[in-house]
């Protein structure tokens, strides 16, 4: 099922549908027996962070039920954190090696990956301990899953105008917290801002999913740009964890001249990637909160009125009633 609210269909019954397909997409990934178990908690690791974010749209509609499943879904995938973190590490620096491969000899910064690879090992523990994690992720969504299923607004009757203004809220308040991250990590271009910048990007590019079906050809746009920020934002945040364990530990890593290489091209694509995903923010977050809450309401409305009217019974043609 498609991560998506449509304005077509009663707004807690389009919650609890997308919420339970998520959960159990996450429950597959992490039951299953075959292929890589990192990659299916990597899969299951996306899937909570989906169900955040789609609980945090609905918070104005619940504020205890979002508390408790918020809290529910980041406790469970805690436990999944800690090797695919260190595999972020790897996947940025063979994106660094790629981006100037014509500036690297072969395996110059083999002593740097070899290190991140031993982390990444040491992180993901005993098979028994990944099961474990496992375990706790699988049950915290088992729990979750009876309070999704008893999760109503106004006894399940579809209330377009009520629904569009409960939306406008949880969109509104993320695009607002997005727009105040910007504010800060343009004036500062502090790692640890620009890392708040990109969490509150990734969560607007969730809702921007999910309210699409409003108007699917006009969203389509801004869901790809916000993705792309978050992505570029993600990315920048790998190399400042990387800097930072590099500086924690240097011998670790390599040769002086190995690391002074590695830190100058770490440099110059951090530049580059902070100056483009601060100016794609811009433009995408150009609007103030009320403005855009205001349009959510208009453009959701509008669509389920659209669809109200395309599900009533076409009316004969003036001509051929006077014939009757």
């Amino acid at each position: 099922m498609a991560y998506e609210i449509r304005p077509s269909r009663p707004l807690d019954a389009e919650f609890r549908k997308a919420a339970l397909a998520q959960v159990d997409r996450a429950l597959t990934d992490l039951r299953r027996e075959d292929g890589d178990l990192h990659e299916a908690i990597h899969e299951a690791r996306k899937r909570f962070k989906k169900l955040r974010g789609l609980v945090r749209l609905l918070r104005p509609a619940d504020e205890d039920l979002y508390k408790a499943l918020n809290a529910s879904f980041r406790d469970g995938a805690r436990g999944l954190s800690g090797a695919r973190d260190k595999a972020a590490l790897i996947e940025a620096l063979d994106s660094l090696s790629e981006r100037n491969a014509d500036q690297l000899k072969k395996n110059s910064l083999a002593s740097v990956r070899g290190k991140l690879v031993t982390e990444r090992d040491e992180a993901a523990g005993e098979e028994g301990e990944i099961r474990r994690s496992v375990e706790e992720a699988s049950a915290a969504l088992e729990q979750a899953r009876s309070r999704i299923e008893a999760f109503q607004i106004g006894g399940g009757r579809h209330e377009p105008k009520k629904a569009a203004r409960l939306l406008a809220a949880g969109a509104g308040q993320t695009y607002e917290r997005a727009r105040a991250a910007l504010k800060r990590a343009g004036k500062t271009r502090d790692a640890d801002d620009l890392h708040e910048l990109r969490k509150r990007m990734k969560y607007h590019w969730m809702h921007l999913r999910l309210i699409a079906p409003c108007w699917p050809e006009a969203f389509a746009p801004a869901i790809d740009l916000a993705k792309t920020i978050a992505d570029d934002l993600g990315r920048d945040h790998d190399f400042a964890v990387l800097r930072g364990e590099i500086r924690a530990d240097p011998a670790a890593f390599g040769d002086e001249d190995t690391l002074s290489l590695l830190l100058g091209l770490v440099d110059a694509y951090q530049s580059e990637l902070r100056a483009r995903g601060l100016a794609a923010s811009r433009r995408l977050l150009v609007d103030d909160a009320e403005a855009f809450s205001q349009r959510v309401v208009s453009l959701y409305r509008l669509s389920a009125e659209e669809a109200e009217r395309a599900a009533m019974p076409a009316e004969a043609p003036e001509a051929d009633r006077r014939s009757l």
